[in-house]
């Protein structure tokens, strides 16, 4: 372990230990996250990088990691994480995230997501985490979008492999009503693309 948490560090170059497997840079003034050499930290399974000035998640390609904690920076959107084949635990609360762009099916063992105190107002972006095929846990409380009706429901239809929202596990009724749900619009949504193409033909 290495702690160099509150020391004013505004960069990352220069840490090399092959045998390191947690590295603490909370409460520094880092902007970008760059000389993370994957060579050298072969070991490295948790980077913490909270409460610093980071703008983007560009520049953390580590690819034994399996931790990561970006809270209290000011992130917009994740972007270039998709090479963290290892990463089960993503930790981006307290940001200025309003998309979801970034996830893809590359980040194959990530299962929880903590997005709380972010600005995410649409819950149509949830779509760009279905890619995730291990995700069980999200945190989206303190989110504009909680306040869209249905809005526990919604997410579960989305993404129907999820267990928990918000802390809270999902009950196996809501489960029914939720695949209910799904398979209803996607009927509703195969009979209104078929009346389409009718209309087409017919034109």
């Amino acid at each position: 372990i290495m702690n160099l948490s509150g020391n004013k560090i505004t960069s990352t170059e220069g840490v090399e230990h092959p045998l390191l497997e947690q590295l603490n840079l909370n409460s520094n003034l880092i902007p970008l996250v760059s000389g993370l050499n994957p060579k050298f930290l072969t070991n490295l399974t948790t980077l913490e990088l909270r409460g610093n000035k980071l703008t983007t998640t560009a520049g953390i390609y580590l690819p034994n990691l399996k931790n990561l904690y970006l809270a209290g920076n000011s992130l917009k959107q994740v972007e270039d994480l998709d090479k963290l084949e290892n990463l089960m635990i993503l930790h981006l609360r307290d940001n200025q995230i309003d998309k979801l762009d970034g996830f893809t099916e590359n980040m194959k063992k990530l299962q929880y997501i903590n997005l709380r105190a972010n600005n995410v107002s649409d819950l149509k972006e949830l779509k760009k985490m279905v890619a995730l095929p291990m995700l069980r846990a999200l945190v989206l409380n303190d989110n504009p979008c909680l306040e869209e009706d249905g809005y526990r429901m919604e997410v579960l239809i989305v993404l129907r492999k999820l267990e928990r929202l918000d802390k809270d596990e999902y009950t196996e009724d809501e489960r029914v009503e939720a695949e209910d749900l799904y398979e209803q619009r996607r009927q509703e949504e195969l009979m209104k693309s078929e009346e389409q193409e009718e209309i087409a033909d017919e034109g």
